[in-house]
């Protein structure tokens, strides 16, 4: 499996054709505010191809100079390929990505207590502990959705109240005011 990053015009055409299919329309941020995270020099789009550039997954993160912490805002493998092992793949070569420059990959997954399928949540939280998160005390709750946040180790690994800080710092950069104030609550720490 390779990794390669996304011109902004493969991320738009991602973002038209396969997003829609792997995230309910609740989760989808319009393109033009990927296109100006994407500007701004935070935004990392990656795909992850057999060896012959035919995609597997892609994993997009929030990635800012300086900070310890990244944000997983999208991750996804291929629908065919699903359960057979390409997700745990992928997120290992993804975390091999960014060893040397974070510590850890934050992971917000629905919380089965809201979810509107509760039992797809906790697989989802349990697929991201089997290939070697952890769960943190944290929650967030973005425009009105409620999340449990994971903690993904990458070149090590810092305590809540430090990944608490930085979700705070990548959200503020991730939605703009006034949309942040209310729609974007920490809790957990």
């Amino acid at each position: 499996m390779q990794i390669k990053r996304l011109s902004p015009a493969e991320c738009e055409e991602l973002h038209r054709t396969a997003l829609p299919r792997d995230f309910p329309a609740a989760e989808l941020k319009p393109f033009t505010e990927i296109r100006r995270l994407l500007e701004a020099g935070v935004y990392e789009p990656l795909v992850l191809t057999d060896d012959t550039g035919t995609r597997l997954a892609y994993a997009w993160q929030v990635v800012m100079p300086n900070r310890r912490t990244a944000l997983l805002d999208y991750f996804a493998v291929r629908y065919d390929l699903r359960g057979g092992g390409v997700g745990t793949a992928a997120l290992q070569l993804v975390k091999d990505y960014y060893a040397l420059r974070i510590h850890d990959l934050l992971l917000e997954c629905e919380h089965p207590a809201e979810a509107p399928d509760p039992a797809v949540a906790r697989r989802r939280i349990g697929f991201y502990l089997r290939a070697g998160a952890r769960a943190t005390a944290l929650e967030s709750r973005v425009f009105g959705t409620r999340y449990a946040v994971l903690s993904l180790p990458c070149g090590g690994t810092a305590p809540d109240a430090a990944l608490y800080k930085d979700l705070r710092a990548l959200y503020k950069v991730m939605v703009p005011q006034p949309y942040y104030r209310g729609n974007v609550i920490f809790m957990g720490n």
